[in-house]
């Protein structure tokens, strides 16, 4: 099941309507962006709402890690920053 599979069901189950932006972006020809998943496997960029729904669990899980390990670096890189000020201070 896609995305955009779930995302109708849900609107008739729950009855509600699809938000405006979310529907234009499921409908486009050209979504923006931000709904672009770059596919390792496929080489290319897919549209997340054509992506089942496992498949995408997995891609945010892997967007999430590489967000922590940049954050991780980049604390890394001002502590680093902060005990060469130190050591200068101290010279």
């Amino acid at each position: 099941m896609t995305l955009r599979d779930y995302i109708y069901m849900e609107k008739l189950i729950h009855k509600r309507e699809i938000p405006a932006d979310i529907l234009y972006q499921m409908t486009s020809d050209s979504p923006d962006e931000r709904y672009m998943y770059y596919s390792k496997s496929q080489e290319r960029l897919v549209n997340i709402f054509d992506m089942q729904v496992h498949h995408l669990a997995r891609a945010f899980a892997n967007i999430n890690e590489q967000k922590h390990i940049f954050n991780v670096k980049s604390n890394a890189d001002e502590r680093i920053a902060k005990i060469k000020n130190i050591l200068e201070e101290a010279v």
